[in-house]
């Protein structure tokens, strides 16, 4: 008999093979097994299909609890009032757990999911306002504190409810505004916006952090909740007139852990590229296309309402077919090797990769699955791999010509060696793959084989137990389509299956990153780049080290670490990983420099938890992962706790803003602030919701030339916890005064402001924009949007200067500049001209009446029928 490695094509018999080279058939019961490790290839199925938490995805609104089966659509959204979950804030968890099993009865029989979000305000169908919150007010309702602190409470008690109920897929974050999108448009705050203000973006988001860590969460708008944990529902998607929402989704970049998914909004907005209507869209070879090219470039995984299409149009059909293929993760298997022959109590080595054809990963870390099926397709033995299908990551950078990815998507190599009970019965089996879900421990993710048997495993091979395998004859296979008994259950107990020994057949660590080098620095930060590592299995990322303390974690070969101090010396290294959580060694260690921050103005960083500074009594530094540094400062205060930030440079004496990050999980606190050692002033540090979120208090101080000291202490109680301050100074024809943003990258951009509030822009010809040079650079073509929250008094303020030039010149009634409640354009606000060297251009804020008690977010529009390109140095409030 032919011994060792063999290889046949699709379904080719291996007895056939066997036949082939001048074989015998089945050995005697007493003979060795000694088939080795043999390989198959395995053929993508021409099918779409359903499978779990991707595709179409319908909506089941207000009232309904029908849930009507389509014949691509495993997930669903529903629309949940509040009042049906909470009326009176003394209404307990059970109340939505009964609520959810009454509505979601079977739904685990049928092996659907839902996506619920939550609605206080339904227009034209109802408001849905619990006991106790005043409501008369269409904007105050949405910023009180008694709606605040009910909301908070009550999404933790979803989390409750929700956070391990296997039925829900995601959650939908509801709740504030209209439809629950974050928004109470038609109408507006006093600050002239309509969307979720930051303090309630942190109170709300920080609730939802802590209440589901074990369910995904998804926001409806790009520019809020930034630098939380959550992905996008863009609920006008591929619509022209949202174009901004699509490239902000884009821009945030999150869809590698956070799920994005949509609507394809009929009802308003240009439908040229949507024709109207699901129909319209699906049975359209062009308009179909089109939304799939926004599909592949968002890494959308599932879409509503065009869900709603006619299955029995034939054209439509054909649409749909295409399209669910691209939604969502398309896992194939390429090919597979697996031990022919396995003696009882022996190991069994399986190994196989997989490439993700599809628009996205899929979001939770559920088991695969290896099996020896009996002749009747019974389970006879199993064991799972310890493989992440989180990280079968599908391409990148949507070709929109090509219709493929420039980056195609990796083969992800999986391998398992499994002990063979010593008690199963000799005889022939076929092994065959399948992802379960762990509620129940079913398969239910199904690989896109044409090796397919009812029920959600893919067949791969025969193998001998005992002996050889009598044939490789894996019989018919069955549609993936038309296969409905797949389900999972509410409860589920451990796996009764046996562990891969192999750890996932990845004990291997990834090389160490090579030519780690500085590749620039700034007063506050430091850019490094390195040569990628390499792996057996392939690079998932790498963690980035100044000194021990991580600092950042990336795919790319490159990294910023911002909110550095000034003239100080910091050592990197950096670490490869792969997805089985293997590690490599530190890469070449690189010491780079920031420069001075003195000379030219500007505002210089300074960490609380920096060498050089002095910390006594009780105060003690500590990880903090939202922190600009990793690290903070507490303990400060109750008499003997002092925190004093040595070093801190300016280039000539005089006043500047001083800018402390801080974080008070409590009520308000207070801190005395005592600079080069005299006469303390109080300060006071409002909560900012918990000790994770960063919040920032401005004040001015007086400071000598050269180096100083800046202490924090209180003697009567505890301050805050600290992370950094920033002092801006003046210098060189410098202005004092409030900085917004100097676009130094640090913070870094997009994210936020020197005020630490939120900041970022989309649809420009260079995305969000571009840090060039100390300036952002803006590229324009009758598009693009720029958004900064000030969102505080600026009574202390009758100016805003901005420090701008033109690549042409002129460019001052190209955009709109709106803040507090006024919007004109540049020219229109300041009576001057853009000119091809930078220029501060002044806007009285008295004179064009802004509402400097309430100025809300400075945004800048560029779609007035403008092009060019403009470099913003500088924005501050003097």
């Amino acid at each position: 008999m032919m011994r060792g490695r063999m290889r046949w094509p699709g379904m080719m018999s291996l007895l056939a093979v066997l036949v082939a080279a001048g074989g015998a058939g089945w050995p005697s019961k007493d003979a060795r097994a000694a088939v080795g490790t043999l390989t198959v290839n395995l053929s993508e199925t021409s099918e779409a299909f359903k499978n779990p938490n991707m595709g179409f995805r319908p909506s089941v609104y207000i009232g309904s609890t029908n849930f009507p089966d389509k014949e691509y659509t495993s997930i669903y959204k529903h629309y949940i009032p509040y009042t049906a979950l909470e009326n009176l804030a003394s209404d307990s968890v059970q109340k939505i757990k009964d609520w959810s099993n009454t509505a979601w009865a079977g739904l685990e029989n049928r092996n659907l999911k839902v996506v619920p979000r939550v609605v206080i305000v339904y227009p034209n169908v109802g408001e849905y306002w619990p006991d106790g919150i005043p409501h008369t007010d269409t904007a105050q309702r949405w910023l009180s504190d008694t709606y605040k602190n009910r909301m908070i409470a009550f999404i933790g008690k979803l989390g409750q409810a929700w956070n391990n109920d296997p039925r829900v897929a995601a959650i939908e974050f509801g709740l504030f505004g209209n439809w629950g999108e974050q928004h109470i448009w038609p109408d507006k705050f006093s600050d002239n916006t309509d969307r979720i203000p930051l303090s309630m973006q942190q109170a709300l988001g920080d609730a939802y952090v802590n209440a589901f860590p074990n369910k995904k969460v998804m926001v409806r708008y790009p520019d809020t909740f930034v630098g939380y944990p959550f992905g996008i529902q863009w609920d006008s998607f591929a619509l022209p007139d949202d174009v901004s929402g699509g490239n902000g989704e884009i821009a945030r970049d999150t869809w590698r852990t956070q799920i994005n998914s949509g609507e394809v909004a009929y009802d308003w907005g240009d439908q040229s590229n949507l024709g109207g209507s699901p129909d319209g869209t699906l049975g359209s070879v062009n308009n179909t296309n089109y939304v799939i090219d926004w599909i592949m470039r968002t890494h959308t995984s599932s879409l509503g309402w065009i869900a709603e299409y006619n299955a029995g149009n034939s054209a439509v059909a054909a649409g749909a077919t295409s399209m669910q293929k691209k939604l969502g993760y398309r896992y194939v298997i390429n090919q597979a090797s697996y031990s022919g022959s396995v003696q009882p109590g022996g190991t069994m080595n399986v190994a196989f990769n997989v490439t993700n054809k599809g628009s996205s990963p899929f979001y939770y870390n559920w088991p695969v699955e290896a099996s020896l099926l009996r002749a009747d397709k019974s389970v006879a033995w199993k064991g799972v791999f310890t493989a992440d299908i989180r990280q079968w990551l599908p391409g990148t950078d949507w070709n929109l010509s090509t219709k493929t990815y420039n980056n195609a998507p990796a083969s992800n190599a999986v391998s398992g060696s499994f002990t063979i009970p010593s008690g199963l019965a000799n005889g022939t089996y076929t092994l065959a793959l399948a992802i379960l879900d762990p509620s129940g421990w079913k398969p239910s993710v199904r690989f896109a084989n044409t090796n397919y048997y009812s029920g959600g495993r893919t067949p791969i091979g025969k193998v001998g137990i005992g002996g050889d395998p009598s044939d490789q004859n894996l019989g018919s296979f069955n549609s993936l389509k038309s296969d409905n008994t797949l389900s999972y259950n509410l409860t589920s107990g451990a796996y009764d299956g046996g562990l891969s020994g192999g750890g996932g057949g990845d004990t291997q660590a990834p090389t160490a990153p090579a030519g780690l080098s500085n590749a620039g620095v700034t007063s506050s930060s430091v850019s490094l780049s390195w040569n990628a590592a390499t792996d057996n299995v392939g690079v998932t990322g790498y963690d980035v080290y100044r000194g021990s303390s991580l600092v950042g974690t990336t795919a790319a070969t490159s990294f910023t670490n911002t909110g550095l101090a000034a003239s100080t010396s910091y050592t990197f290294t950096v670490r490869a990983k792969d997805a089985a959580g293997n590690a490599s060694a530190a890469s070449n260690a690189v010491t780079a420099t920031t420069s001075a921050s003195g000379g030219g103005g500007g505002t210089a960083s300074y960490e609380a938890e920096a060498t050089g500074n002095t910390l006594a009594g009780g105060a003690l530094a500590g990880s903090c992962a939202s922190c600009s540094g990793g690290n903070k400062v507490g303990y400060v205060g109750n008499n003997s706790g002092t925190l004093q930030f040595n070093g801190v440079s300016a280039a000539a004496a005089g006043s500047a803003t001083l800018t402390i990050s801080y974080l008070n999980g409590d009520a308000s606190r207070t801190a005395q602030l005592s600079v080069n050692g005299g006469t303390a002033v109080a300060l006071t540090f409002p909560s900012t919701g918990s000790w994770t979120t960063v919040g920032t208090v401005q004040t001015q101080v007086t400071l000598n030339a050269g180096n100083n000291t800046i202490k924090l202490s209180n003697s009567s109680g505890w301050a805050p916890d600290f992370d950094r301050i920033q002092v801006g100074t003046s210098g060189g024809g410098g202005t004092t005064g409030l900085l917004l943003d100097n676009y130094d990258s640090s913070p870094s951009w997009p994210s936020n402001n020197d005020l630490g509030k939120w900041t970022g822009a989309n649809s420009f010809l260079n995305g969000a924009g571009v840090i060039e040079s100390g300036a952002l650079k803006l590229q324009y073509n009758n598009n693009g949007w720029l958004g900064s929250d000030v969102t505080q008094s600026l009574t202390g303020y009758t100016k805003m200067v901005i420090r701008v030039k033109g690549a042409a010149g002129g460019e001052q009634s190209h955009f709109r500049i709106a803040i507090g409640g006024v919007e004109k354009t540049l020219a229109e606000f300041s009576g001057n001209t853009v000119t091809t060297s930078y220029k501060d251009i002044e806007i009285d804020l008295v004179a064009n009446a802004v509402n400097r008690n309430a100025p809300g977010q400075l945004t800048m529009t560029f779609w007035h029928g403008g092009s060019g390109t403009v470099w913003i140095d500088e924005i501050r409030f003097v």
